[in-house]
């Protein structure tokens, strides 16, 4: 689990697939890690930010496949994501992952990355690269992203968006919070949505622990204040927390034993920018590990290499050289 966290190649593979698909001016999908297995049937997606991936998504990811007709699933990972561009906390590069890590568990399970938010476009997206002949894609949310979706605020024409979108997938909604089975047929009453009442349906084959309360949110909050050890326990899962711990992601600025004020994660990102610049395969996973080892170490090493990192990009070389030191 370690070598993933640290895997230069792949996420130098991820970095170049981020960046050509902001790019890229229609709707545009890329497979990040395809099941291991192909069960044939429907194929379930679950769209968000993933910042990080809860055992909520997880609860969706199981009820999901508890549908007969269900044969495996996707985490959708949008570039541009409705809501949230200003979101900080894990990378792109690490929610993907994180995702990877979470998806890896399970053999059905696959991660993809879209360069759009909204989800008519997702689904356009999503059709041409991950749906066959003869499969239907359906999009697995909870209740408040099914009243993202029928919000007329999204669209310049809410009529002409929907109609595109239920042409090329159906909802299954989870509860969230304190909307339910009710919640949700109140909102298919309205006058406006019961035109869709056919492509939404209640996601009922939820794990009997599964509780949306625990969010990403409240996971970056937890972790700022210092109790993320226990929210992770509830709120991630397995692999998920491994992340989080070795990484410091979410977490405060932490003081060193001589009073010195650094942040891990910002560290960490400053070196794997550098690394994007490292010819392919040239710089192992165990090296990686080395330098952010050093760079957040209390020794003068540590110290010059941090401010080296403070100045700007450092060449990848140098990185090497302070191995070597």
């Amino acid at each position: 689990m370690q070598n993933s966290i640290y895997d230069v190649a792949r996420f130098r593979d991820w970095h170049t697939e981020i960046v050509a698909l902001a790019g890229v001016s229609v709707p545009e999908a890329r497979v990040i890690v395809p099941p291991q297995v192909d069960a044939g049937g429907n194929v379930a997606v679950i769209a968000g930010s993933f910042n990080p991936a809860t055992t909520a998504h997880v609860s969706l990811c199981e009820g999901a496949l508890q549908q007969p007709d269900i044969g495996a699933v996707r985490y959708s990972l949008a570039v541009h994501t409705v809501d949230k561009e200003q979101v900080t906390g894990a990378s792109l590069e690490d929610r993907l992952c994180m995702l990877a890590m979470l998806a890896e568990t399970r053999s059905n399970v696959g991660v993809v990355l879209c360069n759009r938010g909204l989800y008519v476009e997702q689904a356009e997206a999503l059709h041409r690269e991950i749906i066959a002949s003869g499969q239907e894609l359906v999009f697995v949310v909870g209740f408040d992203k099914i009243q993202q979706i029928l919000d007329p605020r999204y669209y310049t024409d809410r009529d002409a968006s929907l109609s595109r979108l239920f042409s090329l997938t159906r909802f299954l909604v989870a509860e969230r919070d304190a909307y339910g089975s009710q919640a949700l047929d109140a909102l298919l009453r309205e006058p406006a949505n019961r035109v869709y009442r056919g492509r939404i349906a209640e996601l009922a084959t939820l794990p009997a622990d599964h509780d949306p309360v625990l969010s990403s949110t409240s996971v970056r909050a937890a972790h700022a204040e210092g109790s993320g050890e226990a929210v992770d326990t509830l709120a991630v899962p397995a692999p998920v927390h491994a992340f989080i711990a070795a990484t410091g992601v979410y977490g405060s600025p932490v003081k060193l034993p001589s009073g010195e004020v650094i942040d891990p994660y910002e560290l960490r990102l400053r070196i794997l920018s550098a690394l994007f610049d490292e010819p392919a395969g040239s710089f192992a996973s165990d090296e990686f590990l080395a330098v952010v080892r050093l760079a957040t170490a209390d020794t003068a090493a540590g110290r010059v290499l941090r401010q080296r990192l403070a100045e700007g990009r450092i060449p990848p070389q140098d990185l090497r050289f302070y191995l070597s030191s």
